[in-house]
């Protein structure tokens, strides 16, 4: 019994250490946090903050087959505005005009304690055939 909780302790001291990565660095990360970390926002709790969603733009697609989900990671200032966006997973091809419409958004604040933060998010562009669809 104690050898099992031993064991249980030890694995949960250790797990964290071995298998937790730290996420790469923002390119831009020094345009936006002044020495201060963004804080990580779920895409869903950022999703809620948008005021302005811009989709990319397929009008030179059309009559291909682009389907893919393309995550793109934005850093958002403390006024909502994004100043970087980074493709990070899906079709390569699809970065540029997904980051594109990345920076075009707008977000409310995101507020901690009353005092408003840097934040860091991603966002997911859907396309399939001709439409584009954000999440």
């Amino acid at each position: 019994m104690l050898r099992d909780r031993l064991l249980v302790s030890a694995l949960l001291f250790i797990s964290p250490l071995c298998f937790a990565q730290d996420p790469p660095p923002w390119p831009c990360a020094d345009q936006v946090t002044s020495g201060v970390e963004p804080v990580r926002v779920s895409a869903g709790v950022s999703a809620a903050m948008a005021e302005k969603k811009v989709l990319p733009d397929t009008s030179d697609l059309k009559g291909t087959k682009a389907n893919s989900t393309v995550v793109v990671r934005i850093l958002i200032d403390k006024s909502g505005v994004v100043r970087c966006a980074e493709g990070v997973q899906g079709d390569p091809g699809l970065f540029q005009r997904s980051q594109d419409a990345a920076m075009q958004w707008h977000f409310k604040p995101y507020l901690l304690y009353g005092r408003p933060l840097n934040v860091a998010t991603s966002r997911e562009f859907v396309f399939k055939k001709n439409k584009v669809t954000a999440h």
